[in-house]
């Protein structure tokens, strides 16, 4: 796995942590930190450049350092102790102040402190939103076992930062109302031409494109759910679409996934019961694939999707 793809996906994860509150759980984060500790992700940490030494950046402001060059990383004091600013990309660091930056792998970066009493940690991407990682929470990663993990956010797939964004389609493919014609007029016209060659799809289908100007997602699965009629049908439909739908994200090597709610809006399926049916479906996938980690966000636009959701999820506890 790339390098860049390691820090994206921990990027992506921290996004979606910001945007689930006071309740969302570390658990994607933790999930994204031990992929890129065992496939050794690097991170961008400042430094002082040695007096009398000549280094010449790769690109502005960042260098990479010859082994057995001694610098000192840059700290923030917090009175008897300090933390060391940690940042996952040049574009993250380029929101701040000028800076020099050398890239390092995070695992040798936390050995460099392990035994440095006075260091609290590391804060990641001081600049804007920031996330501290303390030594209680480092404690608390190294007893991560990563597993899937499933997050609902009081929030549209679109602000998502994922792998992979789910629309809710019709069959046609070719855009329509609702959260996907808002995909589509986010993703631009290149959207609408890779979806013609697609010959549509079949209701508890799905099918995938790329994310075109959507920047916080790779791809896009579009997948058709039933129109509620009431029947029994109706639940085996709308549950194809989620597995129909983590098939294509696990196929495409997606690390993380947003779901809309499919069919709640005019296809008029109530709430409680696809709240339900998703859950089950989601559960179930899982359950049959359980050496895969994928981190599952379950959007929710409308307050009241939401609290279907909590309903549900309050009721398998």
């Amino acid at each position: 796995m790339g390098k860049e793809i390691l820090t994206k996906e921990f990027e992506r994860a921290l996004f979606n942590w910001y945007l689930g509150g006071d309740n969302a759980s570390l658990d994607p984060v933790f999930n994204a930190l031990r992929e890129g500790l065992a496939n050794d992700m690097e991170v961008l940490v400042p430094f002082a450049v040695p007096d009398g030494q000549e280094l010449k950046p790769v690109e502005e402001d960042v260098y990479i350092l010859e082994p057995g060059t001694q610098v000192n990383f840059m700290h923030i004091d917090e009175g008897d102790s300090f933390v060391v600013p940690v940042f996952t990309s040049v574009a993250e660091m380029r929101k701040g102040e000028t800076i020099a930056v050398t890239s390092i792998q995070l695992a040798v970066l936390l050995d460099i402190f392990q035994d440095r009493d006075e260091c609290n940690g590391f804060v990641i991407n001081p600049w804007g939103k920031n996330f501290l990682l303390s030594k209680r929470i480092q404690g608390m990663l190294e007893e991560h076992i990563p597993q899937s993990r499933i997050q609902v956010l009081q929030n549209g797939v679109l602000n998502a930062h994922v792998d992979a964004i789910v629309n809710a389609a019709n069959s046609s493919l070719l855009g329509g109302g609702g959260v996907d014609g808002a995909i589509h007029r986010a993703a631009g016209k290149a959207l609408l031409e890779e979806c013609k060659k697609l010959n549509g799809c079949e209701t508890g289908d799905a099918k995938i494109t790329g994310a075109y100007e959507i920047r916080n997602a790779d791809h896009i699965i579009h997948t058709v759910g039933p129109v509620y009629s009431g029947k029994d049908e109706d639940a085996r439909l709308l549950a194809s679409c989620y597995i129909k739908s983590l098939d294509l994200a696990l196929a495409n090597g997606c690390k993380s996934i947003a779901f809309p709610g499919i069919s709640t809006g005019v296809y008029g399926y109530p709430l409680d019961e696809a709240a339900v049916v998703s859950l089950e479906a989601i559960a179930a996938w899982l359950s049959s694939h359980p050496d895969v980690v994928i981190n599952i966000y379950l959007c929710c636009f409308k307050k009241d999707e939401y609290e279907a959701y909590m309903r549900a999820l309050s009721e398998e506890e």
